[in-house]
């Protein structure tokens, strides 16, 4: 072999070695470097302090290239560049998670990736930088597959590599022959979990929570213990009294202005709630959540389960409800109430078109299907509470007989800061940062009061008795947290995870169970998972075994659940939380053997369960006038797109009342045999709801005016 064609190979073997060891390393150096930027515990530190836990995920990416390494040289390199550039990814989300929710990516998060679209300006993209990188990524991938010369391979030492990080993955992930997460001292930290984070780093961390995702059963569980708790728990039964519509109104970030401290207030921005909650039955409701996930909240409420029994970051509704499971939906179905959920946002986010089917409701109105001001993709903002206000009473109108609606509101999401003062705050009492936030703020939640002050008032103005349980999610999450909540600004809680005062401080969020007739006023703090047991309660409306479990509780005195990682301050689970426990994991993760136990627990799905408040669209008819054809159609909402010969067509909306609405088109835009078809599309452009089509020939009749 001559001295270039030596040369030539040592290059390529140096080039082959830097992308079997340097390139893993680089990966890991970055990826550390850019989610440490909000933590606290530098790489450098994280290194001396934690050197078996650094040495794991040395290792882990080390055996994540060198799988690759089995491929051809040039298609190994290729790859190793394209799995560094997403392990590369994978750490910016998590800084963004941390940034949002003080918590990393766990493997629940996979499942909302298809949502991140939905999000009003979640992550800003710095475009300049990605096309950059694409050039940087298109230059090396030519010179590779151009410039490195073909070389012969040693298929033993790339199969040997390969085997090695085979069995080093394995071992890590199966925990045998033995644990080298263990052996590292890997831990969680549930009350703080970016402590883990910076302790594990981010590839151990998230290896571990994905481990952590296999749910084990709970301590006793079987087919007999669970037979055992059928007979011990029976619903009480329905009452003869007049039943009420009942109401749930979930506000999104709500709760009181004061907490932050009512020396900063120069006059009450929720004087509606306030009045309320003092003369309802009203306390705190302990909120898995902090700052987002009003889906876990929310599943709590519908469900009766708890998130105390899930992984820290899960979304059931997103990983675990692909079956029926009991709901208050279902328990007032059986009574012959009519089922309506509501949100004014987008009908997908969260699957809530797909879930609510599986709780038991006949119809979801989300904000397709809403006369919103603009459209939700138009990047104005959250839809305002008063489009829930309106969807309530028209529900409430629609249906002769009994209600039961879910309402999920969005007005109170951030962003927050404002400039401008707010009547409401006193100037001079806060800093800078700290009163331009609670500025947007403390207006949301006047917004939010204003119109739970018109729900209320509409409600009593009919002659049908009614329960409206008001609560708001988890309490906001600023995108300087510390500047709001922390020693910079109003004290409410300068460890928002470390410390269980300050914990508490943020979790408890405020809430009320307001009756039309015979309210009173009775504080009970409770868990949001009581709402449904408390509400068929007052409703005279039989339960099921879980709301029979949630009854005890509250006679016990037992009205909350303690958190996993509080329970020292707060108690232990007591038998009767072990036990409903045991039917959230029979139904969500095991055999379900409840739906033969207990036959009266899990309901079939509405056969007619439709998108919107309508079951159709209908063309009723089209008014000719000097200027335009009006298309009168029912069940279609403000942004229907207006099809003419399969093609879009602008048309001027306005509403005649009661689901109908007007689309006028002018004259010149359309023939008379044109064929035509209203549609309701999501952000997605999949179509929600169609109308038949039609021409105007068919439908005409000419205005008098």
């Amino acid at each position: 072999m001559d001295k270039k064609s030596r040369s030539k190979k040592i290059a390529v073997w140096l080039v082959t070695l830097f992308f079997m060891i340097g390139l893993p390393l680089v990966t890991l150096y970055v990826s550390e470097r850019i989610a440490r930027e909000m933590l606290t515990l530098p790489l450098r530190v994280w290194v001396v302090d934690f050197p078996e836990r650094f040495m794991v995920n040395v290792l882990l990416v080390l055996a994540l290239f060198n799988l690759l390494y089995i491929l051809p040289r040039k298609w190994f390199m290729f790859t190793g560049m394209l799995l560094s550039g997403l392990l590369i990814v994978f750490a910016y989300a998590n800084k963004v998670k941390l940034e949002l929710r003080s918590s990393p990516i766990s493997l629940g998060d996979f499942a909302l990736l298809n949502e991140l679209g939905g999000l009003e300006q979640p992550i800003g993209v710095n475009i300049p930088l990605l096309i950059g990188i694409g050039v940087v990524f298109l230059v090396l991938t030519v010179a590779i597959f151009k410039a490195v010369p073909k070389l012969k391979e040693n298929w033993i030492a790339k199969i040997s590599v390969f085997l090695v990080s085979v069995l080093f993955l394995g071992m890590l992930w199966t925990d045998k022959p033995f644990s080298p997460m263990e052996k590292a001292q890997f831990g969680n930290t549930w009350w703080k979990l970016e402590l883990a984070l910076m302790r594990n780093g981010v590839f151990g961390n998230f290896v571990m929570l994905a481990k952590q995702s296999n749910i084990e059963p709970p301590e006793g569980f079987s087919a007999k213990n669970m037979k055992a708790i059928a007979e011990k728990y029976q619903p009480a039964e329905e009452t003869d009294e007049e039943k009420p519509n009942v109401i749930f109104l979930m506000s999104e970030s709500f709760i009181d202005p004061y907490s932050f401290g009512e020396e900063h207030f120069a006059e009450d921005p929720i004087p509606n709630f306030r009045r309320l909650y003092g003369e309802s039955l009203h306390g705190g409701m302990y909120s898995s959540e902090f700052g987002g996930g009003t889906a876990n909240v929310e599943f709590e409420a519908l469900t009766g389960f708890s998130m105390q029994f899930m992984p820290a970051n899960f979304v059931p509704y997103q990983l675990y409800v692909k079956k029926p499971l009991p709901s208050a939906a279902y328990a007032f179905r059986e009574a012959d109430y009519e089922t309506t959920a509501i949100h004014s946002y987008y009908g997908w986010f969260y699957q809530r078109e797909s879930v609510y089917r599986q709780l038991g409701f006949n119809r979801f109105i989300s904000g397709e299907f809403m006369d919103l001001d603009y459209s939700n993709d138009a990047g104005k903002g959250f839809p305002k509470d008063r489009h829930i206000t309106d969807s309530v009473i028209a529900a409430l109108d629609k249906t002769e007989g009994l209600d039961f609606i879910h309402a999920v509101s969005t007005e109170g999401h951030m962003p927050y800061r404002m400039t401008e003062e707010s009547e409401f705050l006193k100037t001079g009492t806060l800093p800078d940062d700290t009163r331009q936030y609670l500025n947007k703020f403390t207006e949301k939640m006047h917004s939010v009061d204003e119109e739970l002050g018109r729900m209320v008032a509409e409600i009593e103005a009919r002659d049908e008795p009614a329960v409206l349980v008001f609560f708001g999610d988890h309490y906001p999450s600023f995108p300087d947290n510390e500047a709001v909540y922390g020693a910079n600004g109003t004290e409410v809680a300068n460890d928002l995870l470390g410390d269980y005062d300050d914990f508490i401080a943020t979790h408890k969020v405020p809430y009320f169970i307001w009756q039309s007739d015979g309210n009173q006023s009775v504080e009970l703090d409770v868990s949001p998972n009581q709402f449904g047991a408390i509400a068929l309660e007052m409703a005279g409306v039989q339960g099921n075994e879980v709301t029979a479990i949630l009854d005890d509780l509250r006679e016990q005195g037992d009205a909350v659940i303690p958190y996993n990682q509080w329970q020292a301050q707060m108690g232990q689970q007591t038998q009767e939380m072990k036990d409903l426990q045991m039917i959230q994991y029979d139904l969500l993760h095991g055999k379900r053997y409840s739906e033969y136990l207990m036959p009266d627990l899990v309901r079939i799905p509405s056969l007619d369960y439709h998108l919107g408040l309508y079951p159709e669209m209908d063309a009723q008819k089209v008014v000719e006038t000097p200027e335009s054809y009006d298309l009168y159609v029912k069940g279609a909402p403000k942004f229907s797109e207006v099809l003419v010969d399969g093609e879009a067509t602008a048309a001027e909306w306005q509403t005649a009342g009661e689901g109908l609405a007007i689309f006028s088109i002018p004259k010149q835009q359309i023939e008379k045999n044109a064929e035509i078809q209203l549609t309701v599309s999501n952000s997605r452009g999949a179509v929600l709801r169609q109308s038949d089509v039609f021409t105007v020939e068919e439908t005409i009749e000419t205005s008098k005016q």
